[in-house]
């Protein structure tokens, strides 16, 4: 009975791309672990192609280089959208300091008015 050779870098990339996909949406994490699942399955993939006893490791690395690439992705998406909502946030807060300065100036143009008033 011949002994079942196994693939690490196939389980290995499985495993951390499975992970990459809820840690996602801890930003970093995901792409970190994404990156990761992408390149233990390019071993795994060349592991495979030099040893023929390793064909059916196959399936996991192809597991581990697709869902490495769709937590890895989606990490980034919300990277970005992250970003987007801050520079709106900081936008917004300067809209208010400039909203503010047009309230004082426009408090000041009355004050002048009123000014005007009492003298006629």
């Amino acid at each position: 009975m011949s002994e079942v050779k196994k693939n690490g870098m196939a389980t290995a990339s499985l495993v951390l791309g499975i992970i990459s996909i809820p840690t996602a949406f801890m930003g970093w994490v995901g792409i970190i672990c994404g990156i990761l699942a992408i390149i233990f399955a390019i071993v795994a993939k060349n592991k495979i192609k030099a040893d023929s006893d390793l064909a059916h490791t196959n399936g996991a690395a192809t597991g581990g280089l697709i869902t490495g690439i769709i937590g890895m992705a989606i990490a980034i998406i919300i990277i970005v959208i992250a970003l987007m909502f801050v520079a709106a946030v900081v936008d917004g807060v300067t809209d208010l300091e400039n909203l503010q300065e047009f309230g004082d100036a426009m408090e000041n143009l009355g004050n002048q008015l009123e000014n005007i008033r009492i003298k006629f």
